[in-house]
């Protein structure tokens, strides 16, 4: 997928990957950042919320493989 370096539009669809969850269920962000750059697929954005992180796809299927992966 690739990486957009701005906010995304409202529409887009939200994946949030809590803190608790990284911490409480080892995810290894590490992973999961390399994995949605290499992954093929549309646009992405990634923020940094205060309980996590939050990716945002401009295609919902892409939203939902990425889940099905790691959350």
């Amino acid at each position: 997928m690739k990486k957009l370096d701005m906010y995304p539009p409202p529409n887009w669809t939200e994946v949030i990957i809590l803190w608790d969850d990284i911490f409480n269920n080892h995810l290894p962000i590490r992973k999961i950042l390399d994995w949605v750059d290499i992954t093929p697929g549309g646009l992405y954005c990634l923020t940094g919320v205060d309980n996590g992180f939050l990716f945002n796809f401009k295609n919902p299927t892409d939203a939902t493989f990425f889940k099905l992966k790691w959350i």
